[in-house]
């Protein structure tokens, strides 16, 4: 019967256990192989992931109020401490709320912002908003969409106000891709960035799919239950893939506020897989194809289908990526981060990374298409 390690030349799975880091081979036993933790093996692997000195050199620089930097957002084209940054990374090495004290600590500051208070006790708050009400609005949702993301990877899955705003995300997100100003969002004004057409905001935020959202989205599978819920992200993310979205890019608009323009990053770019390549950013596409498999909405796009062509196109014989590291940026950029091996100086330790990564994704893409795409048999294969 097919699964899921079906187009696969090999199962990379015997290789991965002998040379790959703890957390690696403990992700790699239970999301792949659906092994219980609790085997003492396993729960030894588990211990040593969380005692793991990438993640254990960072919570000494976690402050009291439980953030890290005293921001919440990370500037991708900087490499400091946020929290965002630091729990992404957690969370790659199996860190939870269930197993950290440090997670429970971050998610209090996470929660605060779920809520609509006037004033946010953050540094970074006070920062960007500087008594501008329209920056002020916007950077409240920002912030409010960022910690639903981490919490939601964090666990908090059932928590009663995880769960309603997920539901009225996914509610605004939708109402705006039926909009008709969705398929001309931005407007070009004197020589600066496209501005954000004001007929496409509410509540002073432009609710244009980004990937926080896609993020979101991502990481509540109680979405894929619904038919209802499935249709939407469906209706979501056909508007994503299309030209009226594409071609807007990464930085998908600017915000005018009061005292000038506030960029609006966050765009779901789909570059051609030789620039992806030639350019070093498959990071940026692994992190990517990961969202999309966990929505089971690859299968969908024949432009995702095609990234995973050409993935299982590059596999070794043995079943290993063992692609070049060129094809991987060096900058601390976001979609660096989602590294399980920080340390790349060895080859094996990229060659395990890049390879649990790409069969994380097939394993998601096969589990999930189905109820997505409400299909009996995966027409594909995997």
């Amino acid at each position: 019967m097919a699964d899921w390690k079906s187009p696969l030349r090999a199962d990379p799975s015997e290789w991965l256990v002998l040379n790959a880091s703890a957390p690696v081979k403990f992700r790699l036993l239970t999301e792949l192989h659906s092994l219980p933790p609790t085997e003492p093996k396993i729960a030894a692997l588990h211990d040593e992931a969380m005692k793991w000195p990438a993640a254990k050199a960072e919570l000494r620089f976690q402050r009291m109020d439980g953030t890290w930097g005293g921001k919440i957002v990370a500037e991708p084209d900087k490499a400091d401490r946020s929290t965002e940054k630091i729990l992404w990374q957690l969370f790659e090495l199996t860190w939870n709320k269930e197993n950290s004290k440090e997670v429970r600590k971050a998610a209090k500051p996470l929660k605060s912002l779920l809520a609509h208070k006037k004033e946010m006790p953050l540094f970074e708050f006070k920062q960007y908003a500087k008594q501008d009400p329209l920056r002020e609005r916007h950077v409240v949702w920002q912030m409010r969409l960022v910690a639903l993301g981490l919490l939601l990877r964090a666990g908090y899955v059932d928590d009663r106000k995880v769960v309603e705003l997920v539901a009225d995300l996914l509610e605004r997100a939708t109402s705006f891709v039926a909009d008709p100003v969705s398929r001309r969002p931005v407007e070009l004004v004197g020589s600066g960035l496209p501005q954000l057409r004001r007929e496409g905001f509410r509540e002073g935020f432009c609710f244009i799919p980004d990937h926080y959202m896609l993020r979101i989205f991502a990481h509540f599978p109680a979405l894929l239950d619904g038919g209802k819920a499935r249709n939407a992200l469906k209706r979501v993310f056909d508007y994503v893939v299309s030209p009226d979205y594409q071609e807007l890019g990464p930085q998908i608009g600017s915000v005018r506020v009061i005292r000038g323009t506030l960029e609006r990053g966050g765009g779901i770019q789909l570059r051609p897989i030789e620039e992806y390549a030639e350019q070093g950013n498959l990071d940026e596409l692994l992190y990517l194809l990961e969202q999309f498999a966990r929505l089971g909405l690859i299968n969908r796009y024949p432009q995702l289908m095609g990234y995973v062509d050409w993935l299982l196109q590059h596999q070794e014989k043995d079943g290993r990526w063992d692609l070049p590291q060129k094809c991987f940026g060096a900058k601390p950029l976001y979609h660096s981060w989602v590294r399980i091996e920080k340390d790349w100086k060895t080859a094996n330790r990229r060659v395990a990374d890049v390879t649990f990564r790409i069969m994380l994704i097939l394993k998601y893409q096969w589990e999930r298409q189905m109820k997505m795409l409400e299909r009996g048999v995966d027409m594909y294969g995997y």
